[in-house]
């Protein structure tokens, strides 16, 4: 087969997966797909070509190739600043039982880790976790973890809640009673078993939708959980998605919450443009340090913060302006989001999160040009970063992450 024919397999592939689970295509996950195509073709003893025609015809056939692109890398407590707001301001204002959703929720950290939420806060209550991945979702139901997937746990964390069986570590019954865990295609309807919810964590999802999904699942959701909570990744934001939900600040963290007067679902309107199209990647400003953390909630020793830390007075301003920019490009100003932003990284020249912001609100803009050349620069920062320092995260970013995203937008056209 020729290198040709091999990627117009993988454009057949990539369409069938846009149409199924809304992935974007994006030339950073090639490699990765065409991997994927080889192993569960040879898995099936089919040849690529014989598997793309068999997955064409039955669609429900694509599951073993789900289970092998869809990326299950999460921990315990990741971002734990959605932790703290989450059992700051989310929780003392709902009625228990408290219901949460887990939303793409891997191999389950993300789940045990609400659901410790609600234990160490004495509240009764539970989590529904769903994920495309089958495998994943077994994992979840197991609830046993290796050493190296304990990471984000403190040791009182671990006692209390996990057993040590053989090498690994086992999901006390008590918590794992507080979790179930199903199959779910967030592309698809929203499951009956997660509309009584009132909090919902998708996060580092929508970043991989199509615009056009990510605006179908979170208006489903504001649609038919009308009072739920919504938590997104550090990556993105609602403002280029839909406009049916308001920013929530604590501190510098983001939650969402709908608009008591919801308007129709339909997207928001697109922002002024100079040419090219908004991006799908949102601009977020990253955790930062904000209130002691309530009774049994523990906050890391260091939390990662980039440009919008808060340490002296000139960090204060950093911190105000990407909090000015967040909220003009809330409401869709994305002049003064561009000024505000640009500001902060003349102010921290060697914060990579700084430029990244930068160039994703000149980017929404439709400045495509100048867009670059602010990722450009984040990503030499980013190189310039030294990996040994005591601060390996940024921004609220792992270094791999961030990189792969700078990469993303420095090869989009």
């Amino acid at each position: 087969m020729t290198g040709t024919a091999a990627e117009a397999l993988v454009d057949r592939v990539e369409e069938l997966l846009r149409r199924q689970i809304g992935l974007r295509p994006e030339s950073t996950l090639r490699g990765r797909l065409r991997r994927s195509l080889r192993d569960e073709a040879a898995a099936q003893a089919l040849t690529p070509e014989q598997f793309v025609d068999a997955v064409t015809a039955r669609p429900d056939a694509l599951q073993g190739l789900l289970d092998r692109v869809t990326v299950q890398e999460t921990s315990f407590f990741r971002h734990p600043e959605h932790f703290l707001v989450l059992a700051e301001e989310v929780l003392p204002v709902l009625t228990a039982p408290v219901t949460m959703w887990s939303a793409a929720s891997s191999n389950g950290q993300e789940a045990y880790s609400l659901a410790m939420v609600l234990a160490e806060q004495g509240l009764a209550g539970s989590v529904v976790a769903t994920d495309l991945s089958t495998s994943a979702v077994q994992r979840t139901a197991t609830g046993r973890y290796s050493t190296r997937e304990m990471s984000g746990l403190t040791a009182e964390r671990i006692a209390r809640h996990f057993t040590r069986v053989d090498n690994e570590w086992q999901v006390n019954d008590d918590l794992r009673r507080r979790v179930t865990a199903h199959r779910h295609n967030l592309v698809g309807p929203i499951p009956d078993r997660v509309r009584a919810c009132q909090v919902v964590f998708c996060r580092n999802v929508l970043i991989y939708f199509s615009p056009e999904h990510a605006t179908t699942f979170v208006d489903r959701v504001a649609d038919l959980l009308p009072g739920a909570a919504m938590f997104l990744g550090g990556a993105e934001a609602m403002w280029p998605i839909s406009r049916r939900y308001e920013t929530v600040r604590a501190g510098s963290a983001f939650w969402y919450r709908p608009q008591q007067a919801a308007p129709a679902s339909t997207p928001p309107p697109p922002p002024a443009r100079l040419g090219g199209r908004p991006s799908g990647l949102a601009v977020v400003a990253p955790p930062v340090p904000g209130p002691a953390a309530v009774h049994r909630v523990s906050r890391p020793a260091s939390m990662t913060v980039g440009c919008a830390e808060s340490r002296t007075p000139g960090d204060a301003v950093v911190a105000g302006l990407t909090h000015a920019g967040q909220r003009a490009l809330d409401r869709g100003d994305q002049a003064d989001a561009i000024v505000a932003f640009r500001k902060c990284a003349y102010l921290t020249p060697d914060d990579p999160v700084a430029h990244l912001h930068l160039g994703l609100a000149l980017e929404a803009a439709g400045d495509r040009p100048a867009a670059r050349r602010a990722f450009g620069t984040a990503r030499r920062a980013l190189s310039e970063r030294d990996p040994a320092g005591p601060d390996p995260a940024i921004g609220g970013y792992a270094p791999a992450e961030l990189l792969r995203l700078l990469d993303t937008k420095l090869e989009t056209p």
